[in-house]
Order: C-alpha cells, then sequence, then structure tokens
C-alpha cells in the first residue's frame, strides 16, 4: 500500500466478505467506501466505522452509470482510489437448454461485466496517481462446477481470464491485479441459498456442505477479508495475475 492513509472501494461491501473486508480495511487504517444496492445496510456499516473512515455510495454493479457513480464518490470523499475489491455475484440455475437467456445475460452482466466496468474506471484513476490494486472475485466454480451452474461457473472462470489480462496490460503502470476463489463461505446469501430447498432444513444443508470441505466447515467471511488486505498490501507487492483459492482445500481432493 501506499503511504498516505489508503481509498479503498470495495463493491457489494454492505453484508457478508464484503462487510468483514471494509471492517477489515478500517482496522488496518484505510479509509473505505462501501458500494452495495443494500442501502439501509451499507449506510449503518458506514456509521458504525465512522465517517471519517467509511463512507456509502448506492450502487446496482449492473448499472454502469451506478459503478462509475460509486468511484466518483470514494474518490470525492478521501482523495483518490488505492484498491478497489469486486466483491460481486448472483447465481441463476438451470441446466443450458432449461436456462433462460434472460438469466444468463443478467449474471455475466453482474458477475463479468461489472468488474470489467469497474476494472476499466479502476486502471484509469490509478494510471493517474501512479498505481493500485485491483482484486476481483471469481469462484470454486471457475475451477470446477456443479450442475446447473452453467451461468454463473463460466462468469467467474472469466474473471480469471480478464484478471490475467489487466495484470500483464497495466503492470508498467503500477497496477496490480489478482483474483480470489472462495469456497462455500458463511455468509447471509449462502444462508439464504440453504432456506431455498423446501424439503431439507437449512442446517442439515450447511452441515452437508460444510462436510465437503476437507476442513470439514464453511469458512468465515473474515478469513476471505484477511487474504483481501493481505493481496492489497505491499508484502504482496510480487504477486499479480494469479487467483488466490480460499476454499478449505475442496479443490485439492479428488474424490470425497
Amino acid at each position: 500500500m501506499s503511504k498516505r492513509t489508503n481509498s479503498v472501494l470495495v463493491f457489494g461491501g454492505a453484508r457478508g466478505i464484503g462487510a468483514a473486508t471494509a471492517r477489515a480495511f478500517v482496522k488496518e487504517g484505510a479509509c473505505v467506501t462501501i458500494a452495495d444496492v443494500l442501502e439501509e445496510e451499507g449506510r449503518a456499516l458506514a456509521a458504525e466505522l465512522g465517517s471519517d473512515h467509511a463512507a456509502f455510495a448506492p450502487c446496482d454493479v449492473g448499472a454502469a452509470d451506478q459503478i462509475n457513480a460509486a468511484f466518483d464518490i470514494a474518490i470525492q470523499q478521501f482523495g483518490g482510489i488505492d484498491v478497489v475489491f469486486n466483491n460481486v455475484g448472483i447465481a441463476r440455475y438451470g441446466t443450458v437448454d432449461q436456462l433462460s437467456l434472460e438469466d444468463w445475460d443478467l449474471t455475466l452482466q453482474v458477475n463479468l461485466t461489472a468488474q470489467f466496468i469497474a476494472c476499466k474506471r479502476a486502471v484509469q484513476e490509478m494510471k493517474r496517481s501512479g498505481g493500485g490494486v485491483i482484486i476481483n472475485t471469481a469462484s470454486i466454480l471457475g475451477h470446477a462446477s456443479q450442475k446447473t451452474t452453467a451461468a454463473y461457473a463460466a462468469s467467474k472462470a472469466a474473471i480469471m481470464g480478464l484478471t490475467r489480462t489487466v495484470a500483464i496490460d497495466h503492470a508498467a503502470d503500477g497496477i496490480r491485479c489478482v483474483s480470489i476463489s472462495p469456497g462455500t463461505i458463511d455468509t447471509p446469501l449462502v444462508q439464504i441459498a440453504a432456506r431455498t430447498f423446501k424439503d431439507r432444513r437449512p442446517e442439515d444443508l450447511e452441515r452437508e456442505w460444510a462436510a465437503h470441505h476437507p476442513l470439514n466447515r464453511l469458512g468465515k467471511p473474515e478469513e476471505v477479508a484477511a487474504t483481501v488486505v493481505f493481496l492489497a498490501s505491499s508484502g504482496a507487492g510480487f504477486i499479480t495475475g494469479s487467483d488466490f483459492l480460499i476454499d478449505g482445500g475442496i479443490r485439492s481432493e479428488l474424490y470425497a
């Protein structure tokens, strides 16, 4: 990180991994702009962290103008952009013969195109300021898939290709770009997903999902946040273009 107080923009920052990451960056002395469509939760988190260290930017990442507006707010509040964490993702399920084109397009718009737009603006700002770090969110499903996840898996695999290319295109500009691939993390979205199965108890499903990981538990948002903070730091200064699995070992095991 640079010597001045760092300005970090976290998309999807109102809850789960994003909120844990915002808290972790503030703990390290950074200033954080929380960009999220969840306005009530985002404003509450910004208030919790304090106006000297946090701001909220209402943002639906499906709209390019709102992504750019979040950058504007971060720059106005904290004088620039040093780190961008693209913590976004939705899932629409179905085999390719069942999945609607609308659901395919929406998934790629939110999971891939939004991260492209944020990378584009981040590069423009960071070139002017002398460098920075972009951290994109891929997924374990970018490495190995599950049934009915064609759109999600395709979008997250593409994030790794985008990340590598941004990294090599802009290394000379002092910009590093990396991605993370979480496994199943205990977030509100995972809890919501567990409640969508009418014939199964959520707690049973969460135990089943945990058992798929060699560590036999779900990941914690704070564990992902710690990795993101490290990747943004000077200690990770020789890391760019890489993807980091935060998956409890699930990708390492061929047969459970």
